[in-house]
């Protein structure tokens, strides 16, 4: 397999013969501290890496979907490998926008490059994470929801109260409210460490758990870019989902796009 990836070869084997020679910059790699506004030119870089090649990016998001759905047909196994999958695909599409930010062209398997590099590994570890996050999460609310409920339905027994039964389900209130913010804080916090990560595993050749608190350590110094991304993504987001959801076929590829440039601002060369 040849190693040059010259414009030439770049449509037949961009997505294999690249993937050692994509590493941006030397690992361990500081964060860059940036200015809030650059949270909004993030979506400017999206959108322009989306018309470099909106047809292939259709392509692919498409093909997103439909494996997606393949596996939601499948029971509980299916939706676990969509979440360890995930990562994975997610490499492939930066090495894909990594491309198109060189003048090189984005090709179909860009979406299943890591697949074929030892970068499989790390970030199936990422997709992992996630679903052990979740389920700490899910079981730490589901404990305190009905941990409270109980406690409060025996209380109220013992004590030979009638209204036993609404004290028990005004504990399970308040408990599902408290669970709730507690389980925003957390997955704020692990979105926050999730942002760089895959792109540093991809192209930094980062360990994942060290891209996991790299990540956290950048979104922190630049949590104002971040703020104005998150706003403007609510923005676009409802936009979307307006037509049917038809608007999320561009405003997908946009936002790999935009990971792709708030990566590159903050880590990159």
């Amino acid at each position: 397999m040849p190693t040059d990836c010259s414009a030439s070869e770049v449509p037949r084997t961009k997505a294999t013969c690249c993937w050692h020679n994509t590493t941006a910059a030397s690992w361990p790699r500081e964060p860059r501290h940036l200015a809030a506004s650059r949270g909004a030119s993030w979506w400017g870089e999206g959108w322009r890496i989306f018309t470099a090649a909106p047809l292939q990016w259709l392509g692919v998001l498409v093909m997103i979907v439909v494996i997606n759905i393949v596996l939601g047909i499948i029971p509980v196994i299916g939706s676990l490998a969509a979440t360890v999958l995930g990562p994975i695909f997610a490499g492939g599409l930066l090495l894909g926008c990594h491309a198109l930010a060189r003048g090189q062209p984005l090709v179909f398997t860009h979406l299943f490059a890591a697949f074929q590099s030892d970068r499989l590994a790390p970030l199936a570890v990422l997709g992992l994470v996630v679903l052990a996050v979740g389920a700490a999460v899910a079981l730490a609310v589901g404990a305190l929801v009905f941990g409270t409920a109980g406690a409060a339905l025996v209380t109220g027994a013992m004590q030979g109260s009638e209204h036993a039964l609404t004290a028990a389900l005004a504990g399970m209130s308040g408990a599902a409210l408290l669970g709730g913010l507690i389980a925003l804080v957390v997955f704020a916090a692990f979105f926050m460490a999730w942002w760089f990560a895959p792109a540093l595993v991809t192209l930094h050749r980062a360990p994942p758990l060290d891209a996991l608190q790299a990540s956290f350590r950048a979104s922190v110094a630049n949590l104002g870019a971040q703020l104005v991304f998150g706003l403007i993504f609510i923005g676009l987001a409802i936009v979307a989902s307006i037509p049917f959801g038809l608007g999320w076929l561009v405003l997908g590829p946009v936002m790999i796009g935009a990971s792709y440039a708030s990566w590159r601002e903050v880590f990159g060369d």
